[in-house]
């Protein structure tokens, strides 16, 4: 078997057995980095050992990469230990890049633990770019679930470390500049009202709760002249500019540290200090360079997190407190001379406030307001506000506090230039939401109406659609969504014609759903005609006397009307009467002639319906209880002159009649037995026509009279046999 096996050449030999050996390195190096990620201090120590074999790993990685005789040999050894060993090194550089990031916040004012965190930088990027085209698509074995992996790895430069401590410290500043914020608009309350803030206030919440992290420094920065008082402006100045100065005393180590470990990647601004030889330092100008890229870096990720810790932790998530927090912001920051590294932070912070408004706020006003509209379902919860319900007021508060927010967004003068720099993508969404808000408002009022109805429920029936939307429409009323398609030319960036569209899509639909909504109070009635018809019907078919009780004979003329007639007008008539008194007169005139009418119709519906004969007396007592509704609305329910005149109470009057006539009678065109009552000399006006004009088809009325029963004919046969 020898002679066939092929010559064993030494270059193969040799690099198998430098990658074995490289191979048990990174074994021990990625269990010890693996070791040190977990939280707790006592296991950094050991970072020393590890860094001493550093220089050798790097060394024998170096020395596989670059040996192009192994490389060259189509050998299934060579092949399989190049594969493990990118593994290994891009394994490697994951776990170098997480140790580096937890040692910087660790151990940035450390200077001996710096110093060996450099060295790991050191080697991250020594082994970086080692690795070949072709096998770099292995990289999901190592971690397919990290997205740091998906993308190519970057060196650890100057400007990555200072980003990697900026994001470090942006949650420490973040909770410290919310401190001295909320510090500095307390002492300016406690100024302007001259009263001591509450224990219980959410400023001695805040600072109990981060008295462990907050800085201590602001009582060193904050000058006092005599008994306390003092230029209050310059005081906030200074505490804010002593948070500027502290963060740059902690770059002094890494700086320090980096010019002795790591002076190459400082570039070219080390020189060489003459004072001891061999040794270098930064220079001035360079080192104010980037002191002023990692600031720049730092407050521009402070204000998501000092938004966080105000709004999470401080104040509340409340629209109210984050609107006084908004406007209290925009006058400081107009009235300190604020340092130019904190102001993207405070802009920031005064962004993520308003958007917070625009979304959280909006969240919960309009969770509570469909709560308490499913709340309302229950008979036993009334919770009404003024002439309104407490449902109602909530969607009047959305609609307010939607519609503020976007005339906000609203310029006074829409120009092409100015379009670029007006807040659209703010606005699209509040706009998004007002139009969803109408939208369920519309639903809710709808849906509403028909239950309330179906109910009989008057007095919420009316406080919900004409009050709660009259309510509604008022806030949506002081919208101002001025057009802007006429400035939306191809000059203008796709993002600015992007959303202009949108805008106005979004813009058209409120508009067609606030039209819809105006049209509620008038649909809400002509449901409440069609149920007024069914309830009408039933409860007459419960109260109305027997066909018996009309056919009586009786010789006196009767007084007073029937027991059914009040109950009847208790049961329909005077819960909407009652109901309508605090709406509007042409409303309530409007909705009380149209319950009349329809209870009148059917009350002669259900009298024809059922054919019910009536007699002389039957007839008289009908017209008696026709004519006890006026006197029932002038004494009961203080109704109005133009409710007592209606065609439909004379019609009603008119059946009494027709039922009283005589066949054959004709009914004058003019009654004159009203002249004197209207006080008209006019002889063709509408009011002096008699009451049987005004029923349409007075024949079907003349066949309920029941016929007339002769003592005569029944005795006459009698005789007749007896005879």
């Amino acid at each position: 078997m020898p002679k066939w096996l092929p010559p064993e050449d030494t270059a193969v030999q040799e690099f198998v057995k430098n990658c074995k050996k490289l191979h048990v390195l990174t074994e021990d190096l990625e269990s010890s980095l693996a070791y040190l990620l977990y939280d707790d201090s006592d296991k950094w120590e050991c970072l020393p050992e590890l860094t001493e074999t550093l220089d050798r790993t790097c060394k024998i990685f170096v020395k596989v990469s670059g040996d192009h005789r192994a490389a060259i040999v189509s050998n299934f050894k060579c092949n399989h230990w190049r594969k493990v060993m990118n593994n290994k090194r891009l394994s490697l550089t994951y776990l170098l890049s997480q140790t580096v990031t937890v040692g910087l916040g660790k151990f940035l004012e450390s200077p001996s633990h710096l110093s060996h965190i450099f060295k790991l930088i050191i080697f991250h990027d020594s082994i970086l770019p080692l690795g070949s085209g072709a096998e770099s698509k292995s990289v999901s074995i190592v971690r397919n679930t990290c997205p740091v992996m998906m993308l190519p790895m970057r060196k650890l430069s100057l400007t990555k470390i200072l980003q990697i401590v900026a994001q470090l410290r942006a949650e420490d500043c973040g909770l410290q500049l919310v401190y001295i914020l909320m510090d500095i608009k307390a002492k300016s309350e406690k100024a302007e009202d001259e009263c001591c803030a509450s224990d219980n206030s959410s400023m001695e919440v805040y600072r109990a709760l981060t008295e462990n992290i907050s800085p201590t420094h602001t009582n060193d920065v904050s000058p006092k002249g005599d008994n306390g008082k003092g230029d209050s402006k310059n005081t906030e100045l200074s505490m804010l500019e002593s948070l500027i100065v502290m963060e740059c005393t902690r770059l002094r180590v890494l700086f320090s540290t980096a010019v002795k470990v790591a002076p190459d990647y400082l570039g070219q601004s080390i020189v060489t200090d003459n004072g001891s030889k061999g040794k270098f330092k930064m220079s001035s100008r360079t080192k104010q360079k980037i002191v002023n890229y990692y600031q720049e870096v730092l407050w521009g990720m402070v204000g998501s997190f000092a938004e966080y810790s105000l709004i999470w932790r401080a104040i509340g998530f409340y629209g109210d407190t984050c609107n006084v927090w908004i406007s209290w912001l925009r006058k400081f920051n107009c009235d300190v001379d604020i340092p130019h590294n904190l102001k993207p932070a405070l802009q920031s912070l005064m962004d993520g406030l308003t958007v917070h408004v625009t979304t959280v706020t909006w969240d919960h006003s309009f969770r509570k307001a469909i709560v308490a509209a499913g709340l309302q379902n229950s008979p036993y919860i009334i919770d009404d506000v003024a002439n309104g319900t407490r449902t109602g007021l909530l969607f009047k508060d959305v609609f307010e506090e939607l519609v503020e927010l976007s005339n906000n967004c609203e310029g006074s003068n829409w120009t092409v230039a100015a379009l670029e720099e007006l807040p659209l993508t703010e606005q699209i969404p509040v706009l998004h939401r007002l139009d969803h808000s109408v939208h369920t408002c519309r639903l809710w009022a709808a849906g509403k109406a028909r239950q309330l109805a179906n109910m009989w429920n008057m007095d919420q029936f009316f406080r919900v659609t004409q009050v709660d939307i009259s309510w509604c429409l008022s806030a949506v009323s002081k919208r101002h969504l001025a057009k802007n398609d006429d400035l939306l030319c191809p000059e203008n960036s796709v993002h600015v014609m992007v959303c202009g569209k949108m805008r106005a899509k979004l813009v058209s639909e409120v508009h067609d759903n606030v039209d819809k909504l105006q049209l509620v109070p008038n649909e809400s009635i002509d449901v409440l005609s069609s149920v007024c018809r069914i309830y009408s019907l039933a409860n007459l078919q419960l109260m109305f006397p027997e066909a018996k009780y009309w056919k009586q004979q009786y010789d006196e003329v009767p007084q007073y009307a029937s027991n059914y007639v009040e109950d009847y007008l208790d049961m329909v008539l005077k819960p909407v009467i009652n109901a309508a008194t605090e709406l509007e007169s042409a409303v309530q005139q409007r909705v009380c002639c149209l319950v009349l009418d329809i209870m009148c119709e059917a009350w002669l519906d259900h009298i024809y319906k059922f054919k019910i004969k009536f007699s002389e007396w039957g007839a008289l007592q009908l017209l008696a209880d026709f004519g006890a509704v006026p006197t029932w609305l002038m004494e009961r329910v203080k109704a109005t002159p133009n409710l007592l005149c209606t065609e439909m109470l004379r019609r009603c009057e008119g059946v009494g009649r027709l039922l009283l006539s005589q066949r054959g009678h004709r009914v004058p065109m003019v009654d004159k037995t009203i002249r004197k009552y209207q006080g008209e000399n006019n002889e063709g006006s509408p009011q002096r026509m008699p009451p049987e004009m005004y029923v349409p088809n007075q024949t079907q009325w003349l066949e309920l009279r029941a016929t007339k029963v002769s003592m005569f004919s029944l005795c006459c046969p009698l005789n007749l046999d007896a005879v």
